[in-house]
């Protein structure tokens, strides 16, 4: 750069911060990693520092300084395999019960029916109240 812009860079004081807490930028960047949501920093900044700050200063604040990262997309673990049962440790006529069971195949039981429905006639309700 030339020497006379430089020169005018050094002459130009440095601007205060324009957020009353960007001097505590890292303590409030600490205070999240450590799990502190904005309504106990909000808190703690009132009681410790002497700072009175509205939540919405606290998030507003944050988000401005986040950085815009790419946003990981949270998963569940994959499932552990289960551990296969220790058939040793089961009696013999209770792991053939076992396997019995699940081999029988599931009954489904229909749902009673609550009324009867013939396009020509009108609706019937059937039950155990009889006709009503």
């Amino acid at each position: 750069m030339d020497l006379t812009i430089l020169s005018l860079l050094d002459s130009i004081p440095q601007k205060s911060p324009r957020s009353k807490l960007e001097t505590h930028r890292e303590f409030i960047r600490q205070l999240r990693r450590k799990g502190c949501t904005y309504r106990d920093i909000v808190r703690i900044l009132h009681e410790r520092v002497g700072l009175d700050v509205a939540v919405i200063t606290i998030h507003s604040f944050i988000k401005v300084r986040a950085k815009h990262r790419k946003q990981v997309q949270y998963e569940l673990p994959p499932l552990e395999p289960e551990p296969p049962v220790n058939t040793h440790l089961i009696p013999d006529d209770v792991a053939s019960r076992i396997a019995a069971l699940k081999a029988k195949p599931v009954e489904h039981k229909a749902k009673p029916k609550h009324f009867h429905f013939e396009e020509s006639e009108p609706l019937k309700l059937v039950g155990q109240g009889g006709p009503r």
